[in-house]
């Protein structure tokens, strides 16, 4: 296991920069996901740290070990770092078999010839390939191969392994039995793992810590509860999976608690804050369609005030089989809504057309606070309150 510090690392292609002096520490044997949309600055931090680009500045330290110091004109290569590296691609040589393409890096280490024949078969045991060693790795599935690709990376003992989305090409079912395997191989052979996604679902349930990037800086990082129930801004709440993200005025506070009037409507919606928040200040509302209840009043909720209760008209639902999904109109605004149908008789399945009665789980939404600059970074679309990337 190794312990990753990184001071002042940016990187500029041209005019462009695409990452603007982070600062990060990565702890020995922790799994730490770095989360956002294309084009944010993920990708380039993970190259950096694995030797595949040359930072513009920074300095990257691993264990006791400094491989960039630009300060120093130091730059230690990718193959010189002691590291793993997980590809989207796959990136196996085609024209080698199964037992040859994980023991391509054992060879470059110049490990003997019955110690590599020993740990290729431990490897192929671990990934559940035991019996492929001689097979071409090109008659294999995509599955199959991203695990020749997994035995690769960790054949050499390395103390960190890269993943660059190594899940993107598999179908949703073998992502996930994948995303098992990547985490049960991080716990058996007790490396440190960066792993880069956009698929917030897949960075919940690999990863100790999440890092949330845009435009090539953090703009939150902790536990994947943490950033699943409390966001602190409209951006990170709607990569996070939140469906209704509205702008609003604080009307009233109440200890943790605060009551948003949403602009251009009536509703009043009661929500979790995630920081001091006074009256009058500029805040978003954001709830999951599935903290949405329909003919109940929410856990929690102000029966005096009425705040977080709405009569809506359904204008779509799409049948899930476990769930609906409902696009309803409240006060002319769209909202999501999931339901569940083990909550509903086999003929309330709601209708197009419907008026129905909502209520927010306050527990469950979350106030953020925002400055004025901020006010025109939620648009409305024709079929949910969005937050533009």
């Amino acid at each position: 296991m190794t312990q990753v510090q990184v001071s002042g690392l940016s990187k500029r292609y041209g005019s462009k920069s695409a990452l603007h002096g982070l600062d990060l520490t990565i702890d020995s044997g922790e799994f730490v996901t770095l989360l956002g949309p294309s084009g944010c600055g993920k990708t380039t931090t993970l190259r950096c740290l694995a030797g595949l680009e040359r930072p513009t500045t920074g300095r990257i330290t691993m264990g006791d070990r400094v491989v960039v110091d630009t300060d120093r004109r130091m730059f230690v290569p990718a193959d010189k770092r002691q590291v793993g590296m997980v590809f989207q691609s796959y990136a196996l040589w085609p024209h080698l078999s199964v037992a040859e393409n994980v023991a391509y890096p054992l060879t470059v280490a110049r490990v003997g010839a019955k110690a590599r024949r020993t740990r290729v078969s431990e490897m192929l045991a671990a990934v559940g390939l035991a019996d492929f060693e001689k097979r071409p790795v090109t008659a294999l599935s995509g599955g199959q191969q991203q695990r020749v690709a997994l035995a690769r990376a960790l054949a050499a003992r390395p103390g960190i392994i890269f993943y660059d989305e190594p899940l993107s090409n598999l179908d949703s079912k073998l992502r996930y039995q994948m995303g098992q395997q990547v985490r049960a191989l991080h716990n058996e052979f007790e490396t440190t793992s960066v792993y880069v996604t956009h698929d917030q679902e897949e960075a919940i349930t690999l990863s100790d810590r999440i890092i949330v990037m845009s435009e090539g800086e953090i703009v939150q990082e902790g536990a994947p509860a943490d950033l699943y129930d409390r966001p602190q801004s409209a951006y990170v709440a709607d990569f996070m999976g939140f469906q209704n993200i509205l702008p609003g005025t604080v009307v009233a506070v109440d200890g943790g608690r605060a009551d948003i009037r949403v602009d251009g409507t009536s509703l009043v919606i009661a929500g979790t804050a995630t920081t001091d928040v006074a009256v009058g200040q500029r805040a978003d509302i954001a709830f999951r369609a599935a903290h949405v209840r329909t003919d109940v009043v929410a856990s929690g909720a102000d029966r005096s005030s009425g705040a977080g209760r709405f009569s809506a008209t359904v204008e779509r639902t799409t049948y899930l089989g476990s769930a609906v999904n409902l696009l309803v109109r409240a006060d002319g605004l769209p909202l999501r809504v999931r339901v569940e149908t083990s909550d509903l008789s086999i003929d309330a399945v709601p209708k197009a057309g419907e008026q129905l009665e909502f209520s927010v789980n306050p527990a469950r939404a979350v106030v953020i606070t925002r400055e004025e600059s901020e006010d025109d970074y939620l648009t409305v679309e024709t079929n949910a309150i969005v937050s533009p990337r």
